[in-house]
């Protein structure tokens, strides 16, 4: 590859890689510059992970057992997860986005079963590592990252996807270099058995009314644990062109997965058809496309730090009751200090910065939901709504936002809210 991950890796922590390999030409560069940096990376831990997805026959197979015996060429644990392609078809929604997050569950129980092989591998083995004082190396307790081939050219294909529907400060950020998944405290969904709600591609961290609502958080490096799960995308940087370039010096070899070709998927119309045309009437489209994405995310973070400037001391802690659940992600407002907050600020409109200060803690609302004209600083805090699995009650001094498990639950938070005065 053109450039050094050493310094990279070195600053995210990461010791343990879960790589998800498709077979294609850059998965297959990455398992192989993974596989043979390990050491010069700090890397102690690493896996390959393939996911079947049922969807096609033969070649799906073909595609498997040429990971498989890729993995076992070079030694390295290898993971299988097979879906169930049927179900896929039959689902609601896109079969795109679909596969997609169902890709990405997969790629997450995977990481489970490998950090619990590697309990037992130290449990039997106490002299495989250093220990600690529970009897666990190092190592299982070291975050493991969900490493993907993403680059350039899917950042500028996002890009482009999300300028035509309509995005946000957040998603013109574009694909995000680390993303964490959620953690035993954290995000409902992917720390239990809920199904994921669009984690492939941040692809609604920029919300309207019609995105699907993701999983997906923002946090900075300083709060890795190894409860954590997290999607790495390291090459962003790199074009499938130096993609190319390392596999013919490299003589590697890879599989054509013919779906890539099928432009009836969105993403494939515009990798093949909208983004070339683009970039023939405008010469380095992609790459501004990218630079944008860049400018983006320098500005989201300044954004966000005025945020927490603004709204941290409007959090409070509250006893949770029991008709909430512990596995319940809850955030709690004093409601005075909130009102506070908005009346010093009554000539800005605080509605888009209060949602995005929502959104980095997990609860994500579309566009609108806390704006109100009447209102002071524009921010109409309803009294008690739901959306989708995510609800809001003002009760008592309180104002409680809540995540659950399903849309039904936070219905029925908000009904029983509107039936009492208190907790």
């Amino acid at each position: 590859m053109s450039f050094d991950l050493t310094q990279n890796i070195h600053r995210h922590g990461f010791k343990r890689l879960l790589l998800a390999v498709s077979g294609g030409l850059d998965s297959i560069c990455l398992a192989h510059y993974f596989v043979h940096n390990k050491e010069a990376l700090g890397i102690e831990w690493l896996g390959i992970a393939h996911v079947h997805h049922g969807l096609r026959e033969e070649t799906a197979d073909r595609d498997a057992a040429f990971v498989e015996a890729f993995a076992r060429k070079y030694n390295v644990p290898f993971f299988l997860k097979k879906l169930d392609g049927k179900a896929l078809k039959n689902a609601e929604g896109s079969l795109e986005e679909n596969a997609r997050d169902a890709r990405y569950k997969a790629l997450a129980d995977v990481s489970l079963e490998a950090l619990r092989a590697d309990k037992v591998h130290h449990a039997l083995d106490p002299s495989a590592s250093p220990q600690d004082d529970e009897g666990l190396s190092p190592i299982v307790r070291s975050p493991i990252a969900i490493v993907t081939a993403h680059h350039a050219g899917d950042q500028a294909e996002t890009m482009y996807m999300r300028l035509r529907r309509g995005t946000t400060l957040a998603g013109l950020r574009g694909i995000q270099e680390i993303r964490v998944l959620g953690n035993s405290q954290g995000v409902a969904g992917l720390a239990s058995e809920a199904p994921l709600e669009g984690v492939m591609e941040d692809r609604a961290t920029g919300y309207n009314q019609g995105d699907t609502s993701p999983l997906i958080i923002n946090h900075p490096s300083s709060i890795i644990n190894h409860q954590s799960k997290f999607i790495y995308r390291p090459f962003l940087n790199m074009t499938h062109g130096e993609f190319f370039a390392y596999a013919r010096e490299n003589g590697l070899e890879w599989c054509e997965d013919e779906s890539n070709a099928d432009v009836k998927f969105a993403r494939n119309r515009v990798r093949h058809d909208l983004l070339p045309q683009l970039e023939q009437e405008c010469p380095g489209a992609r790459e501004q496309l990218c630079r944008i994405a860049g400018v983006a995310d320098r500005a989201y973070a300044k954004v966000i730090a005025r945020c927490e400037a603004l709204f941290a001391g409007i959090r409070e802690e509250r006893e949770i009751p029991d008709r909430v659940g512990d596995d319940t992600h809850t955030l709690t407002l004093d409601k005075k200090r909130l009102n506070k907050v908005l009346r010093e600020h009554a000539g800005a409109d605080l509605s888009e910065m209060l949602r995005l200060w929502l959104s980095e803690r997990g609860f994500r609302f579309p566009i609108g939901f806390f704006y109100g004209t009447n209102e002071p600083a524009h921010v109409k805090i309803p009294h008690h709504a739901a959306y989708r699995r995510r609800s809001i009650a003002k009760i008592g001094p309180t104002v409680w936002i809540c995540e659950f498990k399903s849309p039904e639950e936070a219905q029925k938070f908000v009904s029983c809210g509107m039936k009492e005065k208190g907790l």
